[in-house]
Order: C-alpha cells, then sequence, then structure tokens
C-alpha cells in the first residue's frame, strides 16, 4: 500500500464515524498534514484532516481542538467548526491494520474564500487588525488546563519535530561558509533573547494562533476568515503580530510601515495594540526567518534563492543593531 492508498483509507475509515452522509471525498493536498475535501448528499463541504506522525501530538491537536472553542464560543471570529463524531469525539484516532502507527483526524466546517496573498487592500489590513485582536480577546485570561503543555517559541527551532538539518552532508553543496558562520552566531543570540519575553512576562502569556500568514486568512466579499489553528502555542500577542508582519518586511507590494500602521489602527478599534520597540520585531521577524533557513532545506528541491535573499537580511539584523555576536 503507497501513501496516498494508505491516507485514502484512512480517511474512508475516519468518515465512517460521523453522522453525515458523504457524496463526494477527494485528495486535497499533502503539506504539513494531509488533506482532503468533502461533499455530502446535501452539498454540505467539509475539510478533512490526517495528521501526520512527524507534525503534531494527540495533545497538540487536543490544544487546537481547545483554543478553537474558546474563539468560537466568544463570537465575532469566523472559523471553521471542527465536527464531533457520532461518539462525541473531535479527533479520531485511526489504525488501519498494516502494522503502521495510528492516525489521528479531524473532520471541519469548510469556509469559502480565496486567500488574503494577492488580495491585500488597506482595508483589508485594517480588517486584519481588528480580527487578529478579537482573537487576542478571545483568549487572553483563558486558564488552561493542566492537562496540556502548550509550545512555546522560547527557541528558533521551537517544534521538538523539526530537525536541525543544516549541519548534514547532503545539504552542503547549497550552503557557503557564510551561511554557517552567521546561522552558527545568530542562533544561540536569538535563543537567548526569546527565552527573555517569557522570563519577563510569565503572567500574560495566553494561548495564540503562531502562524497568521496571508494564506491561513481567506476573504470573500466583506468577510474575513482565520483557519489553522494547528500550530497553537502558549506566547504573547507580539508574536503572532510579528509572524504575520514578517510576511510583508520585504515585499515590494507594499511599504512596510503602511502594512503595520493600518494594521495597528484595526487591532486598536478592539483592544490596545501591544506595546513593544522596534528592536522586538525585527528580532521575531530574523527569528522566523532563521527558522526558514533550516526548514527550506527540508521543503525545497532546490533551496538557494531563499537562502540568497534570506541570508543578507539576517546580516542586516546584525549589523542594524550592532550586535557583538
Amino acid at each position: 500500500m503507497n501513501n496516498i492508498e494508505k491516507f485514502d483509507a484512512v480517511a474512508k475509515q475516519a468518515v465512517d464515524r460521523y453522522d453525515i452522509q458523504i457524496n463526494e471525498i477527494s485528495f486535497l493536498a499533502e503539506e504539513t498534514n494531509i488533506l482532503y475535501k468533502l461533499s455530502d448528499v446535501k452539498g454540505n463541504k467539509f475539510l478533512l484532516k490526517i495528521f501526520q506522525e512527524n507534525s503534531s501530538t494527540l495533545e497538540d491537536n487536543l490544544l487546537e481542538v481547545f483554543m478553537m472553542n474558546l474563539v468560537s464560543h466568544k463570537g465575532g471570529i469566523s472559523i471553521p467548526s471542527i465536527l464531533s463524531s457520532k461518539g462525541g469525539s473531535k479527533i479520531q484516532e485511526i489504525k488501519l491494520d498494516d502494522g503502521s502507527s495510528p492516525m489521528q483526524v479531524a473532520l471541519y466546517s469548510w469556509l469559502e474564500g480565496k486567500d488574503l496573498d494577492g488580495n491585500e487592500t488597506g482595508e483589508r489590513f485594517i480588517q486584519l487588525g481588528e480580527l487578529t485582536a478579537q482573537l487576542h480577546g478571545a483568549t487572553y485570561g483563558e486558564e488552561i488546563p493542566k492537562t496540556f503543555s502548550p509550545k512555546r517559541w522560547d527557541s528558533v527551532f521551537y517544534y521538538q519535530e523539526d530537525p536541525v538539518v543544516y549541519k548534514d552532508s547532503k545539504y552542503q553543496r547549497y550552503l557557503s561558509r557564510e551561511y554557517h558562520e552567521i546561522m552558527d552566531r545568530i542562533i544561540p543570540y536569538l535563543n537567548n533573547q526569546l527565552s527573555r519575553y517569557y522570563q519577563k512576562n510569565e503572567e500574560h502569556l495566553q494561548l495564540i494562533h503562531s502562524d497568521l500568514n496571508p494564506w491561513n486568512v481567506l476573504v470573500r466579499g466583506n468577510d474575513m476568515h482565520i483557519i489553522d489553528f494547528e500550530d497553537v502555542l502558549l506566547g504573547l500577542p507580539l508574536h503572532d503580530i510579528a509572524i504575520l508582519l514578517y510576511y510583508y518586511r520585504y515585499e515590494e507590494e507594499y511599504n512596510f510601515d503602511d502594512v503595520k500602521r493600518l494594521f495597528s489602527s484595526g487591532y486598536e478599534k478592539v483592544r490596545p495594540f501591544p506595546v513593544f520597540e522596534e528592536f522586538d520585531l525585527d528580532l521575531l521577524m530574523t527569528a522566523r526567518r532563521v527558522n526558514f533557513l533550516n526548514y527550506i532545506l527540508i521543503v525545497s528541491e532546490d533551496p538557494r534563492t531563499f537562502i540568497e535573499k534570506s541570508l543578507p537580511r539576517v546580516k542586516e539584523f546584525i549589523q542594524k543593531y550592532k550586535l557583538e555576536i
């Protein structure tokens, strides 16, 4: 049984656990996880997600459910809902007879819309600021059950499932001596700085989305939806803001200061915008870039273009703040 056949079998077994009459099921994409698009006999659409073993744990999946429930109960934010099975569970464990490890599966309502990427306007940035503030308001002050131990962005490589591979011999044909020198210098510095945000702000930590990017925001007409909560972690609102703004820092189509101003003006309609220095934003965006400088080696057949663009931007951060590292 090849991978596609295996995923098809898992998807079909999972669907049988729900009280819906499926009319069509089709493979959608293999990204971090495996996605299928479903429709029932009434024309309703759903997204079925098979969590890859190396991308998350059952605790991660249940934490996603917990956060999405918090956000849904507060109202005002359009996100998918996670459907319960006939037995009442929102995460299904499917085990095939081929001896492979059990796989976790979730079924979500389908939200129509286009990616925000390529559909940005000034009004959309303001709207996104409002929605992000509502998202942060939904989890602020909420007690997290002791059964959960959420991940923290207290190091560059904060997901244990993400291997640090830039030292591996098979990638060296893409990497220069300068790449190694910069990575070896900046990673310990960033790790130290990232951990300080938690040491200084322990009482202000809350659950955050942690992957607010232009592909996890959908737009349709006047509506905006936030999707993909699988990377939930314990952090600060600033973390979410830095992750989002990262994607516009060097985008030629948009003036970064304008994007930041529009986003913050929308955010402040709902709640006060976090107080931070320019250094904080630059540091968090650099930490994400350094993470990607390693991750790109795993996911890209030819990572050279990304490396050529990103390495000078890490150097720029070091020089801008005259870091002695």
